[in-house]
């Protein structure tokens, strides 16, 4: 997960448009009974979604393209479940249309997440259940995205608030991801970021990166001329490099295997070529770091 810095007051001109007022009007009357409209809220915000998040889920960082949905962070409908009752809720309704509220999810991160909306201490004494203040608060702002947050204490880490999402997160070189923080636990746990489909996506990542060094040294074993071996490797450590960016495909992945070589390409290699590349991986971070 990746922090995206998303003006919250300049939404999609269409999302604001006056032929939604009526809509809009309703939604606080009508409360938790209204037909939300997903024409206002997706149609209006899914191509501004995507370009933010350059296609990517919010969550899980893959590339899905057209196949992104919208989702609500806290959700518009109440929950209400017999079981896994920790995730019950009276819905955050007067978010329907709230751009603040809205991010991409994959199909299946959406699925997995529904509805559910835990806080710390699996509690409701802190949640927010209406627009108005009958909690007497004073400051009191429900449309307010920093103070909800810092209100109610999610488990579920939003890559809009959280500068750094990145901090409740590491990975295994088994393809897993680990919560360091009960916020990246429960996040693993509501989205299921271990699913088969995700281990499999990284794994490969993995794979290709460690195949790709273990024929440039291979092929070295055979010239044995250290000058193209460097720039073979060289090619591969840029290519790691690039796909760290936030813009690309499992980019903090990616960032865990630069930052941790010997552990995640390193260790993958054939006994007989463990710590070969690693010298020159070494040479080639000490370079990046210098010329940034």
């Amino acid at each position: 997960m990746i922090y995206r810095n998303k003006d919250f007051n300049s939404p999609p001109a269409a999302l604001t448009d006056a032929k939604w007022n009526t809509l809009k009007a309703n939604l606080i009357i009508e409360k938790s009974s209204h037909k939300v409209n997903s024409k206002c809220y997706r149609d209006t915000t899914l191509d501004a979604l995507a370009l933010l998040y350059k296609n990517k889920c919010a969550i899980c960082e893959r590339s899905r393209g057209t196949e992104l949905q919208v989702d609500h962070y806290r959700p518009k409908k109440p929950r209400n479940n017999q079981s896994q009752t920790q995730y019950n809720h009276s819905g955050y309704y007067w978010l329907a249309y709230s751009w603040s509220n809205l991010i991409p999810l994959c199909s299946i991160c959406n699925i997995k997440k529904s509805n559910k909306f835990p806080l710390k201490g699996w509690t409701n004494t802190n949640r927010i259940s209406d627009h108005n203040n009958i909690y007497g608060l004073n400051p009191f702002a429900p449309y307010d995205l920093n103070w909800l947050q810092q209100k109610e204490h999610p488990l579920i880490v939003n890559p809009e608030h959280d500068i750094l999402p990145e901090r409740h997160f590491s990975f295994k070189n088994d393809g897993r991801i680990i919560g360091r923080t009960d916020e990246g636990k429960e996040t693993i746990n509501i989205c299921k970021l271990n699913r088969k489909d995700l281990i499999r996506e990284r794994l490969k990542i993995r794979e290709n990166y460690a195949n790709a060094i273990k024929s440039a040294l291979d092929d070295y074993g055979k010239h044995t001329n250290e000058d193209e071996l460097k720039g073979e490797l060289t090619a591969i450590f840029k290519q790691i490099k690039s796909n760290c960016h936030v813009d690309k495909e499992h980019s903090y992945f990616n960032l865990f295997i630069f930052n941790y070589y010997d552990y995640f390409i390193d260790s993958k290699l054939p006994s007989n070529l463990r710590g070969v590349s690693t010298k020159y991986f070494n040479a080639f971070s000490k370079m990046s770091i210098t010329s940034n």
